[in-house]
C-alpha cells in the first residue's frame, strides 16, 4: 500500500453502518458473503496506471469507500483508514469472498482487464446506486487523466474537484421510518434445485441485447422494460417449477429491488433500496406473458406505494432500535440477525432481478463507453440471480449461476428472441 500524496478533506474517522447493511457482516459465513459488481467497458485498453490514479482521486471524493469493516462491542462499523487500496487484474471466476480481518482491508475491489473496469463490493458497503456512481466517476477521472476530458458532473457522475458531502453518507433510513410498520412475514417460496457447480465458483451468462429494440418491445405490449423482463423471467421459472414435483402449492417468488431515493430525495451513496417480492401460484392461469405483465404491473404499483415502502422498512428500523436488541452485545446480535436471515431471507424468493436502469451518460463520456455490465453475487440458497443494465444503447442482462442446469436462462432469453429481441450470448 502507498501512501496518499493528495490531503484529504476532512471525514469523521467513524460511521455507523446504515440500517439495511447491519444484517450483512452477520449473515455471511466463512465461505460465502453478499457481493455484487458493476462494470464499464471502454472502446480502448485500459492503463492501469492511470486508473490507479483515477481511484484515488475518486477516493477523495467519495470517502466512504475508503473505510473498513470493524467489529464493535455492540455492533459492527466502518472506520476510516489512510491508505489506499490497489487496482487489481480480473478473474474468470468474479466475486469471491473478500478478506475482511485485519487492517488495511477494504469492502470491494477495482479489477481491470484489457478495455474492461469491474467494481466488486461488499453489499455492507452500499448499494448498486453507490456503487455505479463510484465506478462511473472514477470512469470519468480517468477519462479526464487520459485524454484531457473534463466530463461533466450530473445524478451519478460527481466532480472529483468538490467535497465530499455530509448527505452522501448519511444512513437515511431512521431519519424517514415512521410508526406505522407491516410484518416482514411472507409466504415460503418455491425454490431450484439441480447438480450445484464446483465449490466457490459463479457461472456468470450474459445477454447483450439492443436497448432500442428492448424498448420498442415494451411499448408494444404497453409497459415498462423493467416489468417486461419481470414478466419474461417469471414465466421462465414457471416453466421450471411446472416440471418440478416439489413444492406445488408454493409461489414462484421473484425479488425486485426499489432505489428509495426518488421518493425521499436522498442523495446518500449508502445502502438505501427496499424490495418487493412479486409471488405467482401455479394453477390459476396467469402463465400468459400478457397476464404476467398485467400482474407485474398491478402487483408493483400497489407495493411500491410510499406508505407501503416506508410501513415495510420501518419494521426493520423499529427491530434495530428495540432498547433490549441495542445493549445485546455484538456476538448475540450477529446470532440472531444469523438466524433471522436463514429463517425469512432467501426462503422468501426463488430468484432475485435487480435493474440499474439506462445510464445515461455525457456525450463527451458516452463516446468512450462501449457497455456496462451488472453481476450479482452468489446467493446462500437462491442458485439463480438476475441483474441488468443498460448503457451505451445495449443493454446486458446477466445470470449469475451455483447450479450446472441453464433451463431458466434458456427459455428467459428464447422468449425475448420469440419477441423480436436478437439477443448475444456470452460466458465465463
Amino acid at each position: 500500500m502507498s501512501k496518499q500524496k493528495k490531503p484529504r478533506p476532512p471525514v469523521p474517522a467513524w460511521l455507523s453502518l446504515d440500517n439495511a447493511a447491519k444484517i450483512y457482516p452477520a449473515a455471511r459465513t466463512k465461505g460465502w458473503m453478499p457481493l455484487f459488481r458493476v462494470s464499464v467497458t471502454l472502446t480502448e485498453e485500459i492503463d492501469q496506471a492511470l486508473m490507479q490514479k483515477a481511484l484515488e482521486q475518486a477516493l477523495v471524493r467519495v470517502p466512504i469507500f475508503g473505510y473498513r469493516l470493524r467489529r464493535g462491542l455492540f455492533w459492527y462499523y466502518l472506520e476510516e483508514q489512510k491508505t489506499l487500496p490497489r487496482v487489481e487484474g480480473d478473474a474468470r471466476n468474479p466475486m469471491l469472498p473478500f478478506n475482511l480481518t485485519g487492517g488495511k482491508r477494504f469492502m470491494f475491489r477495482l479489477r481491470c482487464h484489457k478495455r474492461r473496469v469491474a467494481l466488486e463490493v461488499f453489499h455492507a458497503l452500499t448499494d448498486g446506486y453507490g456503487a455505479a456512481t463510484f465506478l462511473l466517476t472514477l470512469t470519468a477521472e480517468y477519462l479526464h487523466l487520459k485524454h484531457g476530458l473534463r466530463i461533466p458532473p450530473q445524478a451519478m457522475i460527481l466532480d472529483t474537484r468538490e467535497a465530499p458531502r455530509r448527505e452522501e453518507r448519511e444512513d437515511v433510513f431512521p431519519r424517514v421510518a415512521r410508526d406505522v410498520t407491516r410484518s416482514r412475514r411472507e409466504e415460503i417460496a418455491w425454490q431450484l434445485r439441480g447438480t450445484r457447480e464446483m465449490h466457490r465458483y459463479l457461472r456468470v451468462v450474459t445477454g447483450v441485447m439492443l436497448t432500442d429494440r428492448l424498448l420498442a418491445v415494451a411499448r408494444e405490449k404497453k409497459t415498462t422494460v423493467n416489468t417486461l423482463l419481470a414478466a419474461v423471467l417469471l414465466q421462465a421459472l414457471l416453466k421450471q417449477k411446472a416440471a418440478s414435483r416439489r413444492g406445488r402449492n408454493k409461489p414462484v417468488k421473484l425479488s425486485l429491488p426499489v432505489n428509495l431515493r426518488k421518493y425521499y430525495g436522498a442523495d446518500t451513496l449508502r445502502n438505501f433500496s427496499f424490495y418487493v417480492n412479486v409471488p405467482v401460484h401455479t394453477g390459476l392461469g396467469a402463465e400468459k406473458l400478457e397476464d404476467l405483465i398485467t400482474y407485474v404491473t398491478h402487483f408493483m404499483g400497489l407495493e411500491t406505494m410510499e406508505q407501503q415502502l416506508n410501513a415495510r422498512f420501518s419494521a426493520n428500523v423499529k427491530a434495530e432500535q428495540n432498547k433490549f436488541l441495542r445493549v445485546a452485545p455484538l456476538f448475540l446480535k450477529s446470532l440472531v440477525l444469523k438466524v433471522m436471515y436463514r429463517a425469512t431471507g432467501e426462503r422468501y424468493i426463488t430468484s432475485t432481478l435487480t435493474n440499474l436502469g439506462n445510464m445515461k451518460l455525457p456525450e463527451e463520456m458516452a463516446r468512450y463507453v462501449l457497455r456496462m455490465d451488472l453481476v450479482l453475487g452468489a446467493a446462500q440458497k437462491t442458485p439463480i440471480s438476475a441483474a441488468v443494465i443498460s448503457a451505451g444503447g445495449r443493454t446486458c442482462f446477466t445470470f449469475s449461476k451455483t447450479m450446472k442446469q441453464s433451463g431458466v436462462e434458456r427459455a428467459f432469453f428464447t422468449a425475448l428472441v420469440q419477441l423480436g429481441v436478437p439477443v448475444l450470448i456470452e460466458s465465463n
